[in-house]
């Protein structure tokens, strides 16, 4: 079983500007890995919801049939392919086999969970896309491999690229009480770049105590990935691994050929201004949005917006050439920028509200004067109140 890394092959896909990304499975909206892959400006993003979904089973068929690339052409272009517990049955043979082809010209790929789920695995092991991961499904099927929970200890193995270790150091809790564990077997030629040491340890036969947790092989011209456990476990866990996204991009970054970060901490820090500028911008909106239903013209706030969006491009575009040190400078201008319009836009509101309450108060006001006045002429002075004689018959009138 080889443990050395395999150089990547960019096969048909460059090595520069936008990752195209096909994701599926448990990437509907809301979930944290959809909105990393939103934001981060070297991704773009496909997102093809094929799990856990409102609607069920019917809503994924409509999401697949919506979003999914209508030809080969459309799945070949992408860089990555990523299968996040994904139900293989709610994609037809001719899809799947397209994935699988995909791979083998040079499009990359990560499935999580090994054989995805013990529910949903004899569809992932009879589909043509398997036969492009490391994981080895038949040897996993011929035993017991069904989940467990067990204290697990993950290893990054050393004398590879820094994929995984680059981690070590970092505020990442490697040990994990009562994790749960699924079994990967790696496939002739694979690489093992992580280790859980405690689960199935009976059966270890690469390294003492200890089974794969993070595999890759090549497959044809692509590089693909496979996980012992699902990305919504440890990955997306901002407690126990705050860097679970660079992990995954770490991943995507060996795949497509690109340079791997020499100062994870600063990609880091970048990501996370990155995610701070957009809640930034959403805010600028919502500020925006509430200003004008009062009656603000929040146009110039709209035209400053466009102009900082603008600056923030070609921000994107020195991070997508790894110039990390510019970027990270870039986008704390950016961020100033936004939050010095945020101030402007709220002030913006604050007077226009001002007005409505001015009026407002004028109306109440006067309408309690107004009724003031004429209760008080009705009923205290009685200015319009007349005696009313009485009618008397006189004597004569009998």
């Amino acid at each position: 079983m080889l443990l050395l890394a395999l150089p990547p092959c960019q096969g048909l896909h460059g090595n520069s500007g936008k990752i195209r990304v096909l994701l599926t499975g448990r990437v509907d909206e809301g979930r944290l890995i959809s909105s990393w892959f939103i934001n981060e400006p070297m991704m773009a993003p496909l997102f093809v919801p094929s799990r856990s979904v409102p609607g069920g089973d019917a809503q994924i068929r409509k999401f697949v049939r919506i979003y999914f690339p209508r030809n080969y052409d459309g799945v070949r272009i992408q860089d990555f392919i990523l299968f996040e517990g994904t139900q293989m049955a709610m994609f037809n043979p001719t899809q799947q086999g397209w994935m699988h082809d995909a791979v083998l010209e040079g499009t990359g790929g990560l499935n999580s969970r090994g054989l995805l789920s013990t529910q949903y695995f004899y569809d992932w092991q009879l589909s043509p896309t398997q036969q492009a991961f490391p994981n080895d499904v038949e040897a996993v099927t011929s035993g017991n491999w069904d989940r467990t929970n067990r204290d697990t200890l993950i290893i990054p193995e050393e004398g590879l690229p820094p994929v995984f270790t680059m981690f070590q150091g970092m505020n990442v809790q490697w040990y994990l009480p009562g994790y749960r564990c699924t079994l990967i077997i790696p496939r002739q030629g694979a690489t093992v770049w992580t280790w859980m040491k405690g689960p199935w340890a009976d059966r270890a036969t690469m390294k003492p105590g200890c089974t794969p947790h993070t595999i890759s092989w090549q497959y044809g011209e692509g590089i693909t990935w496979t996980t012992h456990d699902s990305l919504t476990g440890w990955w997306q866990d901002q407690e126990t691994n705050p860097y679970g996204l660079d992990m995954i991009m770490n991943m995507i970054l060996h795949s497509t050929g690109r340079n791997l970060p020499e100062d994870i901490g600063m990609l880091h820090d970048i990501r996370s201004k990155i995610l701070t500028f957009r809640s930034g911008q959403l805010l600028v909106l919502a500020v925006v949005e509430f200003g004008e239903s009062f009656g603000a013209n929040m146009n110039p706030i709209i035209e400053e917006l466009g102009r900082i969006l603008e600056e923030k491009q070609g921000v994107d575009e020195l991070y997508m050439e790894q110039d990390y040190v510019q970027a990270r400078d870039g986008y704390l201008d950016a961020i100033s920028s936004l939050e010095r319009l945020t101030q402007e836009a709220i002030e913006m509101k604050d007077r226009a509200m001002v007005w409505v309450y001015v009026l407002q108060w004028f109306a109440v006001s006067g309408s309690a004067m107004l009724a003031g006045f004429l209760l008080w002429s009705l009923m205290v002075r009685r200015r319009l109140y007349r005696d009313v004689e009485v009618t008397r018959l006189s004597r004569g009138e009998y």
